[in-house]
């Protein structure tokens, strides 16, 4: 069964703002690649910004999706940095797909700090991973895998520093040592149970 004309043209642009960049695709591109009609493609976007946005929040939701699996697999925050930067490290090695990092941090880099409405997507999407990470670490605090006092806001941006600083930095030089040195920092991290190294 063929997938309606806004799912084909939202999947393209995903593909394409990811590999080639917001402002380097073209609605005609998009349009031609998603095999609908330049009306269909105005009758769900009234611009390219709109579908934009949505492009961000389809992101947004799955990373988020992706973290929550992530966590729930994961019985204490050891078996967490060993998930997690295994699944890290399988998207850098994959062959079968296109991975350049965070599509949120690719997509973001993109446009001015800022620049609206994409500034404001950028936040709640970061604030929803913020609270994602911070719920699960208050859960393992409850059940003693964390110290009691322990600052899971602050440990939640560090982890997310982690990651985000980690794939950056391997997609800038191409070098695999900044992944393996993501499992090392959060484990140094969520073993000393604090956010301050």
């Amino acid at each position: 069964m063929k997938t309606s004309p806004r799912q084909r043209i939202l999947q393209v642009a995903k593909q394409r703002f990811y590999e080639e960049g917001f402002h380097h695709t073209g609605i005609n591109q998009l349009i031609k690649e998603a095999d609908t009609a330049k009306a269909s493609f105005y009758d769900h976007f009234p611009s390219k910004e709109a579908l934009g946005i949505q492009v961000v929040r389809s992101f947004g939701r799955d990373i988020l999706v992706w973290f929550r699996q992530i966590l729930r697999r994961s019985r204490d925050p050891e078996g967490f940095v060993k998930a997690f930067s295994r699944a890290v490290h399988m998207q850098t090695q994959s062959e079968i797909s296109y991975y350049q990092g965070c599509p949120i941090a690719v997509f973001s880099c993109q446009f001015p700090i800022g620049k609206e409405p994409f500034s404001q997507e950028f936040r709640s999407i970061a604030a929803k991973w913020e609270k994602t990470i911070i719920d699960q670490l208050e859960r393992w605090k409850a059940l003693g895998k964390l110290a009691p006092g322990l600052d899971t806001r602050a440990l939640a941006l560090d982890i997310i520093n982690i990651y985000e600083g980690c794939l950056v930095n391997w997609r800038i030089t191409g070098s695999k040592e900044y992944i393996d040195r993501m499992e090392k920092l959060l484990g140094q991290l969520l073993v000393a149970g604090t956010s301050d190294f």
